[in-house]
């Protein structure tokens, strides 16, 4: 009886071990963060990006994205946004579109790597035709790059970068374009949660992409640092890309 006894208790205390272990491990998939990640996948898989539209226009950006930057726009009512990778259009327009209440000679300037054109009905509004830009070219080009610098010298400028996210072409983006951030503006990393943060695509590789630029830009920038409180929403394309300019 005593063994049977002793062989009850001990498969008791092994059932009651693996409840702790079994109990901790959830818990650890409740934090917070792991929730947030299984989120981020879930919404990533529906698509939204290729479902959201600004007047009509496609944008291709979360809506709390395209939120914190009206918010960023109308905080530092910069004179120029520099937008790579200009896609359908809606997003130049919708930048356009806050930037015209908050500063009345603001300009957006859109650069498209790829050989597609903005959707033709961005043309049908005033704001797009007053203020924005559109230059279908590579947007590492040092010509490009030099007459932008030319350009923007002396005035408030914020950037965003959307365009080709293999990890070598965001990288000189990051290189070229952030000289010309004005200090406390910022320059926008655009799906930085791809290549695993949490998300996959084949265009960025596992741990590689955007993702990957911005810790090899930040490794030998002192100038710019991770902006977190722009990522309040819990759910972004660009985790860790709000790069603010301190110095």
């Amino acid at each position: 009886m005593k063994n049977l006894a002793g062989r009850l208790t001990a498969a008791g205390v092994v059932v009651i071990i693996g409840l702790v272990i079994s109990y901790l491990i959830l818990l650890e998939q409740l934090s917070t963060p792991k929730t947030i990640e299984r989120f981020q996948r879930i919404y990533y898989a529906t698509g939204p990006y290729a479902h959201t539209y600004f007047l009509g226009i496609p944008s291709g950006q979360y809506p709390t994205d395209n939120w914190v930057m009206q918010e960023i726009i109308a905080e530092i009512k910069p004179d120029f946004i520099i937008e790579t990778g200009t896609g359908y259009g809606g997003t130049a327009l919708f930048y356009a579109t806050i930037l015209e209440k908050v500063n009345d000679k603001g300009k957006v300037i859109t650069i498209n790597i790829a050989p597609d054109k903005p959707d033709p009905r961005t043309a049908e509004f005033k704001v797009w035709q007053e203020r924005v830009e559109f230059i279908q070219a590579n947007s590492v080009s040092a010509k490009l790059v030099n007459e932008m610098a030319n350009r923007v010298r002396g005035y408030k400028v914020l950037v965003t970068l959307d365009s080709d996210h293999r990890q070598d072409h965001v990288l000189e983006e990051l290189q070229k374009y952030s000289p010309l951030v004005s200090v406390g503006s910022y320059i926008v990393v655009s799906d930085t949660h791809l290549g695993g943060h949490p998300n996959n695509h084949p265009s960025a590789g596992q741990g590689q992409g955007p993702w990957g630029a911005v810790q090899a830009f930040l490794k030998r920038n002192k100038r710019f640092e991770i902006d977190r409180s722009r990522e309040k929403h819990l759910v972004s394309q660009n985790p860790s890309g709000f790069l603010k300019r301190i110095r």
